[in-house]
């Protein structure tokens, strides 16, 4: 009797302990809680960290990208501009423009160059005319494969930059003076003076020239270039000189 109170009594005893360990083991719906909003704003946190580095990593590729095409841009502009060549062309209906021309209905600037390599010698010339065309905010390169055009001679063309709001010229004539257009008006040979070269009309280059170009990234950008001169009365050999 005695054996089995005291049976009894342990049995009971370690279901008490059982009891009281099961009743202090995991966590409350509070601290659940707790813990799931700490990990949420540690998450949140992080996201927004990683976020903006991802913009930024964005914003400076793109950036580089745009700095990458004005560096391009200028260098292309100042090959062409460090190689003008006083040769006049025809166009396609036959009439001569000048070497250096922005009174074109097209474009914003055309002239003639020299320079233009031929690794692969196919029949052409070496001096290329080249034209500056600003549709909307894109600055467009043209050249032709040929200088004396036809009616099928198609430029061919290539966006330099975008971003561009406007892009004006300034020229300095002989005098030292700058005009905003080119040839100038008082191109030809006034009364009383010596005759000019007939050459000298259609093929008279600014001594400098400064081009602007404003960009809605980076603002106003100005370059100003030192050109080649014709020379006027300069002769020219019309067949090879005897050895």
């Amino acid at each position: 009797m005695t054996v089995k109170i005291n049976s009894q009594y342990y049995f009971q005893n370690d279901a008490k302990v059982y009891s009281q360990n099961n009743s202090q083991s995991g966590f409350t719906l509070l601290e659940v809680l707790i813990a799931i909003g700490i990990t949420a704003m540690i998450g949140l946190g992080s996201w927004q960290i990683l976020n903006s580095a991802i913009r930024t990593s964005d914003a400076t590729q793109s950036r580089l990208e745009e700095l990458n095409a004005l560096q391009k841009t200028m260098l292309i502009m100042a090959r062409d501009f460090q190689q003008l060549a006083p040769r006049s062309i025809r166009d396609e209906y036959g009439d001569y423009q000048n070497a250096f021309n922005t009174k074109s209905d097209f474009y914003r600037l055309e002239f003639s160059r020299v320079g233009w390599r031929n690794p692969m010698e196919d029949t052409r010339s070496t001096i290329q005319r080249v034209a500056y065309e600003l549709d909307q905010d894109k600055l467009i390169r043209h050249y032709w494969s040929v200088l004396d055009r036809s009616h099928d001679s198609d430029s061919v063309s290539r966006t330099l930059i975008d971003g561009v709001e406007d892009m004006s010229f300034r020229f300095r004539n002989e005098s030292g003076g700058w005009v905003t257009a080119w040839p100038p008006e008082s191109s030809g040979s006034s009364s009383g003076a010596a005759p000019v070269d007939p050459r000298f009309v259609v093929n008279q280059m600014p001594t400098a020239i400064e081009i602007t170009l404003n960009f809605k990234q980076f603002g106003a950008i100005t370059r100003l270039f030192d050109l080649v001169t014709y020379l006027p009365g300069q002769k020219f050999p019309t067949s090879t000189p005897p050895p």
